[in-house]
């Protein structure tokens, strides 16, 4: 696995460890104290570490993305788990987070359905993922490339579909994120050949694609790119 290979890039990765979602977090949950919560799909645990609880739980599918979690803060329990299928009895916690991991889920609908199923009555779901126009689908390519993990991102009304019924939603942000490309290229310790692959394939990106992604180009170097990032709150109907 990838990402197994590659957990330590994840750990000091800007893109991950800091952020302006995770300062909404702060901002709209800095005062609320929560009995258990759940991160799905944690990674390092950037996110997990914002709320307040007097029990933790981190799962991922990754072992070393557990691990690196583990590392340096001992407070939660990890469990190795796939998102589509959470091994936790039903109204467990009082809140369930995801940040920017929805779109390697193939199944999203039945992540849904899970964090539905775990959560207790009123509780919280926090996701926080990319978010896509219709014409979106050459960063989804580019993605893929990239990393044939990545499933899809989706469009707000997707989601939307996908959690009606079960979630009512409390809060919606849109954000605009900054890569640096070099580091978001190399993350996954790509080989010389398809780090090349990525770059030509920005490179290729119709003149309207690159002005929407605000793709940052000196002498054939890509410097940054800018694509749209949700944080959505939902709360258990």
């Amino acid at each position: 696995m990838s990402f197994d290979k590659s957990a330590f890039n994840y750990k000091i990765s800007s893109d991950h460890k800091s952020g302006t979602d995770l300062d909404i977090l702060k901002r709209l949950f800095g005062n609320k104290k929560f009995d258990k919560t759940l991160d799905v799909a944690t990674a390092a645990g950037h996110c997990a570490k914002i709320f307040n609880a007097k029990q933790y739980v981190v799962s991922d599918l990754s072992f070393n993305m557990l691990k690196e979690t583990l590392t340096d803060w001992s407070s939660p329990s990890a469990v190795q788990n796939c998102a589509e299928s959470l091994p936790f009895q039903n109204q467990t916690f009082d809140l369930v987070s995801c940040r920017i991991a929805l779109h390697h889920f193939r199944e999203a609908e039945s992540f849904f359905k899970e964090s539905f199923r775990v959560l207790k009555n009123k509780g919280f779901l926090v996701l926080i993922d990319s978010l896509v126009d219709i014409d979106d689908a050459f960063l989804t390519t580019i993605e893929f490339v990239r990393d044939p993990s990545h499933f899809r991102s989706y469009t707000f009304k997707e989601i939307v579909d996908m959690t009606s019924g079960y979630f009512r939603i409390e809060f919606m942000q849109l954000l605009y994120k900054k890569h640096n490309f070099g580091e978001w290229a190399e993350r996954l310790n790509p080989s010389r050949k398809r780090l090349k692959k990525i770059t030509q394939a920005f490179l290729a990106l119709p003149e309207n694609i690159k002005e929407e992604l605000s793709l940052e180009v000196t002498d054939e170097n890509i410097l940054s790119y800018t694509d749209k990032k949700a944080v959505i709150i939902l709360r258990k109907l």
